[in-house]
């Protein structure tokens, strides 16, 4: 009787188009990874953002003109982007630069914010004692010549996201009316 069986060049051939398949799924599901840990970054990034602007808002409308008259001081004539620059630590010279802070009783200002202290791994501002900013700093622009009560605030920030070699930049502008008397 005679036996029929795979040759070699058979089995060869299909453990090769097996792997190809594998190696093609692993890289489609690690592809899918990185742009859902992308989308939830800059979704959380977004919000760190939105924060910032609202306590901006906030400082400038409240009756306490301490922490308004300090954000302003550090009002500047030009901002400097780090929009879709090479690297975050681009940004690292930028005078006069900040975050806000809150607290359950006071907003408080991070000074000499930096985005060259890259995140590990979302631009935020860290919760940590005394407050940081991480990845994420504000610049305010007069706009106009005094006595102009209008502000721009730049919000920026750069971090490095998974599965890409640049890194990950987000910014607004918000005006602020200087309500103050």
């Amino acid at each position: 009787m005679i036996q029929r069986g795979d040759t070699i060049i058979e089995v060869i051939l299909a453990v090769t188009i097996f792997s190809l398949v594998a190696v093609g799924a692993l890289t489609l599901m690690n592809s899918g990874t990185s742009m859902s840990q992308r989308s939830l970054e800059t979704t959380l990034v977004r919000q760190q953002i939105d924060t910032q602007a609202e306590l901006l808002r906030f400082v400038s409308r409240s009756a306490v003109g301490t922490t308004w008259d300090d954000v302003k001081a550090k009002a500047k004539t030009m901002p400097i982007s780090i929009l879709d620059s090479a690297t975050c630590q681009s940004w690292a010279g930028v005078s006069d630069a900040f975050a806000l802070a809150a607290t359950t009783s006071s907003v408080s200002i991070i000074e000499n914010t930096s985005i060259s202290a890259t995140p590990e791994t979302f631009a935020r501002v860290s919760s940590a004692t005394p407050p940081q900013s991480q990845g994420i700093s504000v610049q305010l622009v007069r706009v106009g010549e005094l006595p102009s009560r209008l502000y721009d605030a730049y919000i920026q920030a750069c971090w490095n996201g998974p599965g890409s070699s640049r890194p990950m930049t987000l910014g607004t502008i918000v005006r602020i009316y200087d309500t103050a008397n």
